[in-house]
């Protein structure tokens, strides 16, 4: 185990070096409206830092509804002004591995119009609306292409290891105003760290030892005291005969709970598996 984790470990440096590179080149994928129309971007009307990531787990196949809860949870929270990275996670197999899909932030309004000629304010808010429909697209389609096909078999789900040594990264190199993580998964591990599965069901876990687990394998992180809500956790298809009953979901909650306490996060919501609040 021991050389797995290490191994592991040297594969999560890489992944780290790779999106650390694209970071440095302040990666934006929405274009600028004030670019466009020629308008300076000082005229910007402040607005609140906000910065939601969605990290969706790519072993992770729920069912319709949970899907569809995932676009409106996020659809709902952006906002003018807003920055957004989506993340697919997974094994670290051929193909399944961890890549930013998107990530950029959308434009405000301008502050004060009437020092705008109205040729370039006609231009300015015909591109901001195409910005905002953009953006919709594009996180509709990435969302929908970061859950693992039906047909696919994915026998590991690296979630810690992702979250502490690539997606926490990320998040903290973001220092400033409040910092989200949607967190897409049915948060059930099963890796070379720890399994948290007996007989292909989710077993009772005790949170203490687990998280004893975590520290022994230098699996907490820094996420810069965001904010983290999931939707999927504990989920299971209707057609398979796993049970997973209060007594195992608390524990795993408390899990959870405890793993992000230690990691300089706080988990707001933890959907089991839907989200009933609003981030």
């Amino acid at each position: 185990m021991k050389l797995s984790i290490k191994l592991m470990s040297l594969c999560c440096s890489l992944v780290i070096s790779s999106f650390q590179a694209v970071y440095g080149a302040d990666r934006n994928d929405i274009k600028s409206c004030y670019d466009y129309a020629k308008v300076d971007p000082k005229t910007a009307t402040t607005v609140p830092k906000r910065h939601l990531f969605v990290a969706i787990d790519g072993t992770f196949s729920p069912d319709l509804n949970i899907k569809k809860l995932v676009h409106q949870k996020v659809q709902l929270f952006i906002q003018p002004g807003d920055e957004i990275t989506i993340i697919n996670f997974s094994a670290y197999v051929e193909d399944f591995y961890t890549k930013i899909l998107f990530t950029g932030k959308l434009n405000t309004d301008i502050s004060d119009r009437d020092d705008i000629p109205k040729k370039l304010l006609r231009k300015f808010d015909n591109c901001m609306g195409q910005q905002s429909a953009y953006v919709q697209r594009k996180v509709d389609s990435n969302i929908m292409q970061s859950f693992k096909p039906d047909a696919i078999d994915v026998p590991k789900t690296e979630i810690l290891s992702n979250l502490s040594q690539v997606i926490a990264p990320i998040i903290a190199a973001d220092n400033q105003g409040r910092r989200v993580l949607l967190l897409v998964s049915d948060m059930v591990e099963n890796s070379d760290v720890t399994s948290f599965y007996a007989s292909n069901t989710l077993k009772t876990i005790m949170p203490e030892q687990e998280i004893a687990k975590v520290q022994q394998a230098n699996m907490l992180s820094d996420f810069n005291q965001a904010d983290i809500y999931v939707i999927g956790a504990g989920w299971i298809a209707s057609d398979t005969k796993g049970f997973r009953g209060g007594e195992k979901m608390l524990q795993l909650k408390q899990f959870w709970s405890q793993y992000f306490e230690h990691s300089n996060a706080k988990l707001k919501a933890f959907g089991q598996p839907v989200l009933m609040v609003d981030m």
